[in-house]
């Protein structure tokens, strides 16, 4: 299929399927972490911020892990970092997607 006759079979995006396609992404990020924000809810956005302040959450405790030089502290802060760092650029295609979607 070349280019333009797969534009063409995109359809076109509503809230419904952003917010599907988020937290699709979200479960391929952290399953345990998309876990724990199912409760949530709300937009996938809510979800998303929810999901960052757990993280931060961890990464603060393996700050404190470090500190009490427990092996484990640097694992699980590296972790955090990545994890936060792809939760974050979930969060800004996520708002880029609905602030171009409302315009």
């Amino acid at each position: 299929m070349n280019e333009p006759d797969r534009m063409t079979s995109l359809e076109e995006p509503s809230i419904e399927s952003i917010q599907q396609a988020l937290n699709q992404l979200l479960a391929e990020i952290s399953p345990a972490l998309n876990d724990q924000c199912q409760a949530t809810t709300g937009s996938s956005m809510d979800r998303i911020n929810q999901c960052i302040e757990l993280v931060k959450a961890e990464a603060s405790l393996a700050a404190s892990l470090i500190a009490d030089c427990a092996p484990q502290g640097r694992p699980m802060l590296a972790q955090a970092q990545k994890t936060l760092k792809s939760l974050k650029s979930l969060q800004l295609l996520g708002f880029i997607a609905t602030e171009k979607l409302n315009t």
